[in-house]
């Protein structure tokens, strides 16, 4: 269910959503955060999503997940893993 709902709504025919062997994450890209994955002060493991569906700014992208990467590590006092997904690469197994 995503956040601020009281009631499910269904992915749409042919939306991106992402999604693991529960359900979905999150979906309509990266806009609908559900409410069984969201932060809380309690979080201690979180899937952090950066979105970029222009290919010609994937420097951008990179650089912007390797600032989200030290501000986690610098910030949160957490350590990452990155991974940069695309249509040759759709899916990753998080342990």
């Amino acid at each position: 269910m995503a956040l601020g709902d009281t009631e499910p709504d269904n992915t749409l025919p042919g939306e991106i959503a992402y999604v693991d062997d529960v359900g979905a994450v999150c979906r309509c890209w990266n806009w609908r955060d559900g409410q069984r994955t969201m932060l809380t002060d309690d979080t201690t493991h979180a899937f952090l999503i950066i979105e970029c569906v222009d290919p010609t700014r994937r420097d951008d992208l990179e650089k912007a997940t390797q600032h989200l990467a030290t501000y986690v590590e610098q910030h949160l006092g957490g350590s990452v893993k990155s991974t940069i997904m695309d249509y040759e690469n759709a899916s990753l197994n998080l342990e």
